[in-house]
């Protein structure tokens, strides 16, 4: 099952806040992801979650009081159900193609994202942290030996039905994830 929702997050870090919140009632295993929408008055981020378990009416519920548009696809319906405002339900409806496909999304959470912790090696991360592809900027070689400081805080992308890890160089030898925790939004200081 994947359920999408547009409640029109204006970044990441929102839509962000807006699945951990999520986490908080849905009790069961997901992979969830945030999916940037284009089009429309602004960019904005719609969020997807997949699941062996049907999350809809729980999800219907913590949202009942909230303006957001829904994409709820089901194993072996021949289309989604869609509802909310039709500027929501689009954006919901983008992040559930996406997540179906597997071509698009930022990964939130996912089987083995709770194992990053610490300094690993790349074959031990993959294999511990459920991450398909390893690919460094710059074209840095990434081997199985090549240590890589998690930081505590992973977002691979969904690629190709895979989850992808970009990563960086930094001091000590290491690779660090691309994407930081804590990050300075651009020309934030005007």
């Amino acid at each position: 099952m994947i359920i999408a929702i547009d409640a029109d997050s204006r970044d990441t870090a929102e839509a962000d806040h807006l699945l951990y919140d999520l986490f908080g009632v849905v009790d069961q295993p997901v992979v969830a992801c945030t999916h940037m929408v284009s089009g429309g008055d602004r960019p904005h981020v719609a969020v997807s979650l997949m699941s062996a378990a049907d999350l809809a009416d729980a999800v219907r519920a913590h949202f009942a009081d909230r303006r957001v548009g829904l994409a709820i696809t089901r194993p072996g319906a021949s289309e989604p159900e869609l509802s909310g405002p039709s500027q929501l339900v689009r954006g919901a409806y983008v992040a559930a193609v996406e997540a179906a496909l597997g071509t698009a999304g930022r990964a939130v959470r996912w089987p083995g994202h709770e194992q990053a912790h610490g300094i690993l090696p790349a074959a031990e991360l993959r294999t511990r942290c459920g991450i398909d592809h390893l690919e460094a900027v710059g074209g840095v070689p990434v081997t199985d030996d090549t240590l890589i400081d998690t930081r505590d805080f992973l977002r691979p992308l969904r690629r190709a039905g895979r989850l992808t890890l970009q990563l960086q160089p930094a001091a000590g030898n290491l690779l660090i994830p691309f994407e930081s925790q804590h990050q300075q939004q651009c020309c934030a200081d005007h």
